[in-house]
Formats: C-alpha cells, sequence, structure tokens
C-alpha cells in the first residue's frame, strides 16, 4: 500500500478513532482488490443508511459518532442515503399500504427516525433514502470524476451514463473521508469495452431494454459489454437496463456507442482494439429471459406493485394518466422517493391515485418492507424485482407467483384483476 502521510496518521489513530476504522476499512478492500493505492473522490457518493452498517469490525459507537458531528466534522463528498434500516418503512403511504406492522405509527417513526439518521445529516448527509438518488439529486458528476455509489442501477448509471467514476464501493467510509480504493471502474484502463453484445433487432421499448438488461448480464460475466442495438435512450429505460444488468449478472459498466460520454463510437468503446467476443442475442434469447422472470400459472392477481428503481416525475405522470377516471380492483403500490411526494402532489398525480385506491408509497420496495398477508400472485414491471422477489418471500411450500411486463400490462391488471401481459 502506498498511502499518503495523512493517510498513514489516520490508520495509526493520530485523527481519532472513527478515522482510524476508516482507513481500516479502506485499507482491507484494497487488500482484497488488488489495489496499491487509494482515490481522492471528487464526485458525490452514497451509501446504504442503516445502524447495522455501523456495526461489526469497522462500527463506530454511537457516542463517538456523535462527538465527531459535535466537533463539526461533515462527509468529505456530497453523499447521499440509500433506504432506512431493514424491514424498511415507508417515508410517505405507510398509513394505507395494507401491512399492520407498518400502519403503525409508532413503529414508522420509530424506523425512520433513528439516532444513526440524525447524526448522519448533522455531518451534511442528504437523507434522501432511496435506491435512486440520481435521479433526484441536482449536482451530477461529470465525466473522469471519481464517485463512490454503492445502489446496483446507480453504478452503471454512473458510470456508462454520466462518465463518473465508481465501483460497488459507496460506505460511510469512503464518503466520510472522501476516498476509495484504486481499481475497477476508477482505472481508465478497466473501463474499456472487452466483449460486443449485439441486438438482433433494434430495442426500442422500456421491456426489452429491460430484458435485454438481463440477458447480457447473464452473459456477460465480468467482462465490460459494448451494447450494439439499442434506440432512443430516455432515462427510463437507461434505469431498467441498469438494473437489469446489475440482476442477470454483476455489470458496472457498458457502453452505448453515441450516449455512453466515453464512447461516442464502437471503436473509441473498444479503445481500437478487437473484442474477445461478439454476441447476439435475438428472440431466443429475450423470450428465455422474459419466461425466468414470469411463472403466473393462472390469470388471477391478487397485487399489483411498480417502481422498481424508483420511478422518476415522468414514470409518475404516465401511470396517472393510465389510471385517470379508473378503480384498481385490485391493491396496486406505486414506489418513489420520498423527495418525490411533494411534487407528485403538486401535479395532482397523488389525487388520482388515491381516487383510484392506489397508493404511492416512498423510501421503500416490496423486496424490503414485505407484502400484505395472503398476497399469492403478484404484476411488477421490473425485472429486478420481479426476479428477487421470490428469493424473500417464496417457498415450495407456499410460492409466490410472479408475472413482468409494461406499465400498461401492470395498470390492466390492478384495475381488473387479471394478467393479459405477454412478450412483445
Amino acid at each position: 500500500m502506498q498511502l499518503t502521510d495523512e493517510e498513514k496518521r489516520m490508520l495509526q489513530g493520530e485523527e481519532g478513532l472513527v478515522r482510524q476504522k476508516c482507513m481500516e476499512q479502506l485499507v482491507d478492500l484494497c487488500d482484497v482488490a488488488g489495489a496499491d493505492r487509494l482515490v481522492d473522490l471528487d464526485g458525490t457518493g452514497d451509501f446504504t443508511h442503516a445502524a447495522m452498517m455501523s456495526q461489526g469490525r469497522y462500527g463506530f459507537p454511537l457516542e463517538e459518532l456523535k462527538a465527531l458531528a459535535d466537533s463539526g466534522a461533515k462527509f468529505k463528498i456530497p453523499t447521499y442515503s440509500n433506504k432506512v434500516p431493514l424491514p424498511q418503512v415507508p417515508f410517505h403511504g405507510w398509513e394505507k399500504c395494507g401491512i399492520p406492522q407498518h400502519e403503525d405509527p409508532e413503529y414508522n417513526k420509530k424506523l425512520r427516525e433513528e439516532e444513526y439518521m440524525s447524526v448522519y445529516r448533522q455531518m451534511g448527509l442528504f437523507t434522501s433514502c432511496t435506491c435512486a438518488n440520481y435521479l433526484i439529486s441536482s449536482f451530477w458528476p461529470t465525466v473522469g470524476q471519481h464517485c463512490s455509489w454503492t445502489e446496483s442501477s446507480a453504478v452503471p448509471y454512473c458510470n456508462a451514463v454520466l462518465g463518473g467514476r465508481t465501483n460497488l464501493d459507496g460506505s460511510f467510509a469512503s464518503c466520510f473521508l472522501g476516498k476509495a480504493p484504486y481499481y475497477g471502474m476508477h482505472v481508465t484502463e478497466n473501463r474499456y469495452a472487452t466483449i460486443v453484445v449485439k441486438s438482433e433487432r433494434t430495442l426500442r421499448t422500456e421491456m426489452e431494454w429491460d430484458i435485454f438488461g438481463f440477458a447480457v448480464g447473464e452473459l456477460s460475466k465480468l467482462e465490460v459489454p459494448a451494447l450494439v442495438g439499442m434506440a432512443d435512450a430516455t432515462t427510463s429505460k437507461t434505469v431498467k437496463i441498469n438494473a437489469a444488468l446489475n440482476t442477470g449478472g454483476s455489470i458496472p459498466m457498458y457502453h452505448i456507442p453515441g450516449v455512453t460520454p466515453e464512447a461516442q463510437t464502437l471503436e473509441l468503446a473498444l479503445n481500437g482494439k478487437q473484442p474477445k467476443e461478439t454476441y447476439v442475442i435475438g428472440e431466443k434469447e429475450l423470450r428465455d429471459a422474459y419466461d425466468k422472470v414470469n411463472y403466473l400459472p393462472s390469470e388471477d392477481i391478487d397485487f399489483v406493485s411498480l417502481g422498481c428503481p424508483h420511478y422518476n416525475l415522468v414514470d409518475l405522470m404516465r401511470v396517472a394518466h393510465l389510471l385517470e377516471g379508473k378503480k384498481c380492483k385490485v391493491r396496486l403500490w406505486i414506489m418513489t422517493t420520498p423527495w418525490m411526494y411533494d411534487l407528485a402532489k403538486s401535479q395532482g398525480f397523488l389525487k388520482i391515485f388515491d381516487d383510484a385506491g392506489a397508493t404511492l408509497l416512498t423510501g421503500t420496495c416490496p423486496a424490503a418492507m414485505g407484502m400484505p398477508d395472503g398476497i399469492k400472485s403478484v404484476a411488477m414491471d421490473s425485472v429486478k424485482q420481479s426476479y428477487y422477489i421470490t428469493g424473500r418471500y417464496s417457498s415450495p411450500e407456499d410460492p409466490l407467483h410472479v408475472c413482468y411486463g409494461t406499465k400498461e400490462d401492470c395498470v390492466e391488471a390492478a384495475i381488473t384483476g387479471k394478467w393479459r401481459g405477454e412478450w412483445r
């Protein structure tokens, strides 16, 4: 390890217990990753906010953190929080979510206002409590800035969409010290595409981007893919593919020529080299990926959940238009960020949801907070949520049946209680 004099002092405890434990964690991460130094961060950060993240080997007693905050210490870079501790409670909509535990005001308040949250806020943390901070941030990193992000859909958004640099390394330690292990996507040479994945036909819809991302994740392993055959990139589409890439696989970086800031052409994405492999994903591969997140034995639906990753304002608008003047036959949850709630209310979307019998929830998701009792079949518009939800709440003795489709498919299912979605 090549440490600066300042880093050595922190590691030796000369700057206090919290900084020492942070340095110990980052040095250990360097050892695991094969990094020989730390990089100074000049972008933004986020980390999973939970008291449990401050326990264990690198834990910080609450008293130490309070003393640190009272001394005026701040996070070194602009830092956002992920959600509150498991089981995650909603920030809005909890009063009518249908889960007695979460509808208890005292239980909800206890988890939302636990002490670590107030201390972190005092130190400058933006307590945004969302898996999609990049959708609400008014300050984005620019090309080449080193960041420390942690959420599965967020990491490729930083790398591939914004051109920032991050691994899946967001933590209190990195954000507080403003340092991260120098490896992976922080290193220019590691960011170039090593394989090419082509779609047999041009992919235009959110559903196609979502399913394609899952298929790419499965075949890419640890390679950086350049994706060819993508059209009309929008925020919602890139959010979908980012989450799906890290559901089917583990892809922190990809290139879409003409979209990724570092890859205006395929040649630039590959750094002028030949790819190790070129793959073609056609209808069969897309259909196979679709079938992996659809396992519904009948057309009956008793629950619908939208918004993984959390919906942006345009997504909320689109669902509001689909629900306007309609009534839901089964329970419909719509997930977004806490900071988006007042916007949705001011735009009239909240009233439309309420009138339709849908519930706007913020700061959580079904995989983290659970679902109402008795749910046997659920419809979702997210490959990520559809894939993981059965791992959380299904068993051979009590299977949870899941179907995946478009926003339109899911809203129709909420209104009719029947699933009519299909691979298109």
